[in-house]
């Protein structure tokens, strides 16, 4: 693995041993490091990570949880190590890693809304749940963050992209040493190259994407110390391998940072939009009575 950004980067950043030659950028911007952060500071995450109480984890299978750094900061159930953790991934500081690493690569992708990396860098900057975007151009999140046990085999989430006001997203697993489940990996994919004009029409149905469609890439196995960071955009295909049944939990921290508009748009299939039209106009309705739907 090359150098780090910088001689100044903390022992805390998932980015501290990344340089920019490393990222991969077909089919998307991202990188993938064993070994991200000093050894005993994944012991010590992995030692201290938060009882299920404390990140309000619920009894459902394989299910998500996400406490954010807004919760983090205020909670008393939340070890120090994993505060300052925290902390660090939501702040200025980090997001200057994140543009060290992919700033000509959101420059290359976003040229409208990004000329040039001096406007990344001027980016007023806040924390999400805490600041709002009245006073913010970018929200920055890192998220406690883990999957239930699993009573019958299923995926956490199936190939899909991210929101499209999300403009980076990181994983960095967490894995127990007595976690001996299996699945629970990351596979990164891209749409196939021999799609006909029809299939090319029907390939997103809303933010998720036919696996059958699609063709490996990588598969980012689910072990301890393992970081995925990536550059979300249309080609950000990825998605979680099914589970099998186990008791153990699936843990990582997970970093975002969003803005208030969206950075493109995802071409919908008709008769896929449709068939939600119902359930969009519910949620148009409820919002415009001034309830939030779950």
């Amino acid at each position: 693995m090359a150098e780090p950004v910088t001689q100044t980067t903390p022992s805390y950043s998932v980015l501290q041993r990344i340089r920019r030659a490393d990222v991969v950028v077909d089919p998307f911007p991202f990188v993938v490091v064993r070994d991200a952060i000093p050894e005993a500071l994944c012991r010590a995450l992995i030692d201290e990570y938060p009882a299920p109480s404390a990140v309000a984890a619920d009894d459902d299978s394989n299910s998500r949880w996400s406490l954010p750094a807004s919760e983090v900061a205020r909670s008393q159930q939340i070890p120090a190590v994993w505060k300052e953790l925290i902390a660090y991934h939501a702040s200025p500081a980090f997001f200057a890693e994140v543009v060290d690493v992919f700033g000509a690569e959101i420059v290359r992708l976003y040229p409208r809304a990004y000329p040039s990396e001096a406007r990344l860098r001027a980016l007023t900057l806040g924390v999400r749940n805490r600041d709002e975007f009245d006073r913010c151009q970018l929200l920055m999140d890192a998220q406690i963050a883990g999957n239930t046990p699993v009573t019958e085999a299923s995926s956490v989430k199936s190939i899909h992209i991210d929101s499209n006001n999300k403009l980076y997203t990181a994983l960095l697993y967490l894995r127990a040493p007595d976690d001996d489940s299996t699945g629970g990996d990351l596979d990164i994919v891209r749409f196939r190259k021999d799609l006909t004009r029809a299939e090319q029409r029907r390939r997103y149905d809303g933010m998720f994407v036919d696996e059958k469609l699609t063709e490996p890439v990588l598969r980012v196995d689910y072990a301890s110390n393992v970081l995925l960071m990536f550059v979300n955009c249309p080609t950000a295909l990825h998605g979680v391998t099914v589970r099998a049944p186990t008791p153990h939990r699936r843990l990582f921290l997970n970093l975002v940072g969003e803005v208030d508009f969206p950075l493109f748009d995802v071409p919908q299939y008709w008769p896929n939009r449709l068939r939600k039209l119902p359930r969009i106009v519910k949620k148009r309705l409820r919002r415009a009575v001034g309830l939030a739907e779950k």
